[in-house]
């Protein structure tokens, strides 16, 4: 036989032991033989091995694998082996028909899929991914809070390999999100990358976690969700609010069977919208015929990591859909626009991509960012950034740095050195820590601002002042945090006996702390005076010298008492007493 009739006779076979589904290796240089094809029973099985055999990631070479395991219909294969939509009489479908029919089950198709591909799949006999809305009431469905911690074996910069557990379990959510919050500053103090996740388990349901941590849809709904950070923190994320209506969705597969269109479970058969099924989600699904040898699909690892990338880095999920289709149009450089609001500031960016150097690699990277800051009765102000492979800032310390903050974080040190004439600033593979930001009194020779590296001992300075979230540690060490960033922190400050509520950011070029009261004001906070700390030394000391002397008359007391002790015994034996 061929290898292609090899790989079609075991398709066959698997297909007649109940595994219908298959996965392979989709890279160009990847020959299709029999022992590049794993055979797999349910859909959730197959996409939980593309997600691992996907995510694999060479130390020693700091280079990913590259490889792009998709998965399908072993009945989808074996027609791209055959041609077999050549030779296959279609299926008459009423499309109208089933969109309704479709409806009337809140069956929905994915996103950036239409009709069009719904009736193209099922006139040829395939099954099709459909997913199912459900509306719940998350006070009436929820009977406990589970609090979720999830690491990749690889890192969260790569994200390779996945574990997670539940850390502890409360009765409210309030008491988890606490919890939450104290193990994310833990994380963040001790430099772990831990994701945190909180998770409402359902009533009368066992609590199942996909591979990400979330919640199965039918055993729970992940209510909140602390993911870390690339370079600094966790940024949270509130998916489903308690007071509010929430929808779940399961996914299903669709096919025709004598003229009706019927529901199919992940192993492709036959089932209900009531019944539970294995959770999976059809990220590396291929539902098309494929040219074998010459496949163009991009390469899932490197959109994975550029789309992770970016939305770390704060540039939201959203932008995760223009760079699927500028990454599949295989260019060699392309950009995308991006918008956030701050406030009432506004921030307006390009960013820059480009293909690697390494061609048989296929490796978009993220290169540089031109970001532009709007802000009411100023002048737009432009600022390029590039972006590394590590030490990169956040689009929030972006924005602070162009609004005239510091950002303090762990960086590189740099040394100049002679590159083919030119002078230029390259790491030495040490880092320090300091205030990054910009001087506005220097550009360079491309028109963008000079960065500024300010040293400050903030956190002793810190304590100086008189701020009433300083009597608790974990409230002290929030607002440090967010000042490392950059950003105005909500403080209380205590003055003339009255509680005021404003904003503390840190200065590091007048080395000091600004203050603002409510309504965004400069307000002047006097730092707690050296005086008032010894007036309060000397009253501990004062307290100590009145113990002492209160214990020595004490103890005077006690020796003349045992004195006329002895004097009265030396009485009652007849003894003669000067």
């Amino acid at each position: 036989m061929t290898i292609n009739e090899q790989v079609i006779n075991d398709l066959n076979r698997a297909v007649r032991d109940g595994k219908p589904w298959v996965a392979f290796n989709d890279r160009a240089d990847k020959e299709l033989n029999p022992y590049a094809i794993h055979v797999f029973a349910s859909a959730a099985e197959a996409e939980r091995f593309c997600d691992e055999a996907n995510g694999t990631f060479d130390f020693a070479g700091q280079v990913f694998n590259f490889d792009n395991y998709i998965y399908m219909q072993a009945a989808t294969l074996k027609a791209s082996l055959q041609m077999e939509e050549q030779l296959i009489s279609p299926i008459a479908i009423d499309a109208p028909a089933i969109a309704r029919r479709m409806a009337e089950q809140s069956l929905y198709l994915p996103a950036g899929k239409s009709i069009d591909d719904l009736e193209a799949s099922l006139s040829r006999g395939l099954f099709y991914p459909v997913f199912w809305h459900r509306f719940i009431d998350p006070l009436k469905e929820i009977a406990e809070y589970h609090v979720v911690g999830h690491q990749h074996y690889g890192g969260q910069v790569y994200e390779t390999g996945h574990s997670h557990r539940v850390l502890a379990s409360f009765g409210s959510l309030g008491e988890a999100r606490t919890f939450m919050d104290s193990v994310v500053l833990y994380n963040e103090l001790a430099g772990k990358g831990t994701d945190y996740l909180v998770i409402g388990r359902f009533h009368g349901r066992p609590l199942e976690l996909d591979l990400e941590g979330y919640a199965a849809p039918h055993s729970g709904l992940t209510l909140v969700t602390a993911h870390h950070n690339y370079n600094h923190g966790h940024n949270y994320h509130e998916l489903h609010s308690l007071p509010e209506q929430a929808t779940i969705s399961r996914y299903f597969f669709v096919g025709i069977k004598d003229g009706e269109l019927r529901l199919y479970n992940d192993k492709l058969e036959p089932t209900t919208i009531g019944i539970i099924q294995q959770p999976f989600y059809p990220t590396h699904f291929i539902n098309d015929y494929l040219t074998i040898k010459n496949s163009s699909i991009m390469n899932e690892q490197s959109f994975d990591y550029v789309k992770n990338q970016l939305f770390y880095l704060g540039f939201g999920e959203e932008i995760a859909k223009p760079l699927r289709v500028k990454m599949e149009q295989n260019l060699t450089e392309f950009t995308l626009p991006h918008t956030r609001k701050f406030g009432q500031d506004e921030t307006s960016s390009v960013l820059h991509f480009s293909k690697g150097d390494q061609k048989d690699k296929d490796m978009t990277f993220f290169n540089r960012v031109d970001v532009t800051l709007k802000q009411a009765g100023k002048e737009d102000l432009t600022q390029s950034f590039f972006i590394g492979k590590e030490y990169n800032y956040t689009l929030q310390e972006r924005y602070n740095m162009m609004d005239g903050r510091f950002a303090y974080r762990e960086q590189p040190k740099m040394e100049k050195v002679e590159e083919n004439g030119e002078t230029k600033m390259k790491p030495t593979g040490e880092t320090y820590f300091g205030w990054k930001g910009l001087n506005f009194k220097e550009t360079d020779k491309y028109g963008n601002f000079m960065p500024k590296t300010m040293f400050w001992k903030h956190e002793r300075e810190f304590y100086k002042y008189p701020i009433k979230e300083l009597a608790e540690p974990y409230d002290a060490k929030r607002i440090i945090a967010s000042m490392q960033k950059g950003n105005k922190a909500n403080v209380t400050i205590l003055k003339d006996g009255e509680e005021i509520k404003g904003q503390i950011a840190a200065n590091p070029r007048m080395q000091r702390f600004d203050f603002y009261d409510a309504g965004g004001q400069s307000i002047k906070v006097e730092q707690v005076k050296k005086q008032r700390l010894d007036k309060t030394e000397e009253m501990k000391q004062s307290e100590t010298k009145e113990m002492k002397q209160e214990t020595k008359e004490t103890r005077q007391q006690q020796v003349a008492s045992e004195q006329n002790k002895d004097i009265k015994q030396g009485k009652k034996q007849g003894l003669r007493v000067a």
